[in-house]
Order: structure tokens, then C-alpha cells, then sequence
């Protein structure tokens, strides 16, 4: 079996850089935040969790016939991100605020020869304050089976997983430090855009449900809380990556009205990817009843299953 899964996969991928949004943030949420801000990221891994993209298929990742470098790519693209929204910052600072990045990698799973190509790209870090350190963390699960050659998981289950950390972790960066917003009209842009291309009663994963799942998330990045009621119904979309990235979203716009609706498709969902987002979207919220609740969920899921162990994974990206 393990030679089945193994066949034809490459010992390299070449994989694209990240590409910078198109959509400024445009409007202040808080003035307390409107200072001008620079950081330091910075390199806080263990030796052992410095391999970068591991698993059942471990490959090495080159952008331009580079080996990527993990902290680099983060603090290059992050910085790019940024300054593409419209704030101008550095993340190269000596004096800057700190950001610590303490695990970054993409590791990837398939069941067999004939089972998707899954990776799980995983970032969990934090920023350096005068009130103490606040937690920012991703986790973005893709999947593709391969039919002709491994080059058609590149885009999938590389290129736009990478291009999404860097988005969400510049998305963190402003919400916490700058606290600004696209437009309620931008919104509703990406709101009509999805709707339009991807009705919620469709019950095919094709191409343009894969690729419009980009602007769900871009609802969630851009920090404007009038998107969360589209999102809800979003996230009860048949499309598979159109219904996570609208579940992560809501988390990343801190919808802590909707943290009983989360708990629901943790409880009630049957597919494990959809409990995972929920894990992650709870955690993203991180107020009083989320921790009480990743706190219970942490403890039921003690067993040596898949689920079990991806599940705490997914916890201690927020705890560790």
C-alpha cells in the first residue's frame, strides 16, 4: 500500500509565491489603533519543528528554484500584504513590535493511491505587546486527488494554501494592531460575486466553487463584521471549500454571536473537516465560553484516531 500511495510523487514541488489582494482596507474601526507600527517577526521554532512541509509524501518546496525558507517567505509576503491593503509597515524592524512565529509548516496525508492528496498548512504565533502576548494562528486543510501527474495538487494544495497564511496572518496583523476595515461596499461586492457564481443549493465541487472559495475568505480578511450573516449561510453551503472557508471566516471576524451556530456544526456535522474549521473558528474567537469549550473538546479527544489527533493539533496551535 505504501508503495501505491508513494508512486510518481515527486521528491520537489515548485510552487508559486503568494499574490497580494486587490481590496484596501479603507475605513478605521478604532482610532486607538491609528498609530503608525512596525515589527520584528522573528524565528521562535524548535529544532524539531523547523521541516517545513513533511508527511506521508515529504517533498521539498522551491519557489524560482529556491528551497522556500520558511520565516523569510512569511516576512516577505506578510510585509507585501500589508502595504498591498494600504498600510505601510515594516516586519523587518529591530525596534519593532515582535512577532514571534513558534511553528510553520505544511504537512500533508493521503489514505491511498486513490484517496485526495491532503495537506494541512498549520501557523501558530504570536505578537508581542505592551498587555502581553496575543495569539494569532491559521490552519487551512486542501485536497485534490491526483488523475494524471502530481503537478495538479500544486495550485490546490500548495499555491493558494500558502497564499491564504500569509493573507490571514496580515488579516491578524491589522485587526490587532490597526483595526481597519474594507468597505461595507466591498463587501457586498465579494457578497453578490460569490452568490452570483456559486448559488448555496449547488451540490457540485467543481472549479468555480474551488475558486470562489478565495473571495469567501476574503470576506473574512477584510475585517468588516457585515459580512457574518452571509457567511452563516455560507457556511451551510453543499460545496465543500465554499462551506470551510466561510466557517473560518466567521472565526476570524471574531463572531462570538455565532459561537453556538459554531458549536452546532462541531456537534452535528459528520465530516470531520467541517468539526476541524469549527475547532478553528472557536479558538479564533477565543473568549471565555470558547476556551470552556476547546477546553472540553481537548479532553474528549484523547483517543489515537486521526480525528483525535488532528483535533488537538488544531487546539494547540491557539494553546501551546
Amino acid at each position: 500500500m505504501s508503495a501505491l500511495i508513494q508512486a510518481c510523487a515527486p521528491a520537489v514541488y515548485n510552487v508559486d509565491g503568494p499574490s497580494t489582494s486587490n481590496i484596501s482596507y479603507e475605513e478605521l474601526v478604532n482610532e486607538a489603533k491609528a498609530d503608525p507600527k512596525d515589527f520584528n517577526l522573528q524565528d521562535k521554532r524548535s529544532e524539531e519543528g523547523k521541516t517545513f512541509s513533511y508527511g506521508v509524501l515529504p517533498a521539498g518546496l522551491k519557489i524560482d528554484g529556491n528551497t522556500i525558507e520558511p520565516i523569510s517567505f512569511l516576512k516577505t509576503n506578510t510585509e507585501k500584504e500589508l502595504k498591498a491593503r494600504g498600510i505601510n509597515t515594516s516586519l523587518s524592524s529591530s525596534d519593532g513590535i515582535d512577532i514571534e512565529i513558534n511553528k510553520f509548516v505544511i504537512r500533508n496525508h493521503r489514505a491511498s493511491g486513490f484517496s485526495p492528496f491532503v495537506t494541512f498548512t498549520m501557523l501558530s504565533g504570536d505578537i508581542v505587546t505592551d498587555s502581553g502576548k496575543e495569539r494569532v494562528a491559521t490552519f487551512i486543510k486542501r485536497g485534490k486527488v491526483p488523475v494524471w501527474t502530481f503537478d495538479e495538487i500544486i495550485q490546490p494544495t500548495f499555491n493558494e494554501p500558502l497564499d491564504l497564511v500569509v493573507k490571514e496572518l496580515a488579516a491578524k496583523i491589522n485587526a490587532k494592531m490597526f483595526g481597519r476595515q474594507i468597505s461595507d461596499s466591498e463587501v457586498q461586492t465579494l457578497i453578490k460575486k460569490i452568490n452570483t457564481e456559486t448559488p448555496a443549493s449547488s451540490d457540485t465541487q467543481n472549479v468555480p466553487h474551488d475558486v470562489k472559495y478565495l473571495d469567501v475568505y476574503q470576506l473574512g480578511f477584510g475585517n468588516n463584521k457585515s459580512a457574518i450573516p452571509a457567511l452563516v449561510e455560507m457556511a451551510k453551503s453543499k460545496p465543500e471549500y465554499i462551506r470551510l472557508s466561510a466557517i473560518s471566516s466567521l472565526g476570524i471576524l471574531g463572531a462570538d454571536e455565532e459561537i453556538e451556530f459554531l458549536k452546532s456544526i462541531y456537534s452535528d456535522s459528520k465530516l470531520w473537516q467541517d468539526r476541524a474549521m469549527a475547532i478553528k473558528a472557536i479558538a479564533d474567537i477565543g473568549n471565555a465560553e470558547a476556551v470552556a469549550f476547546l477546553d472540553k473538546v481537548y479532553e474528549e479527544n484523547q483517543g489515537d484516531s486521526k480525528d483525535d489527533l488532528w483535533n488537538r493539533e488544531i487546539i494547540e496551535l491557539y494553546t501551546n
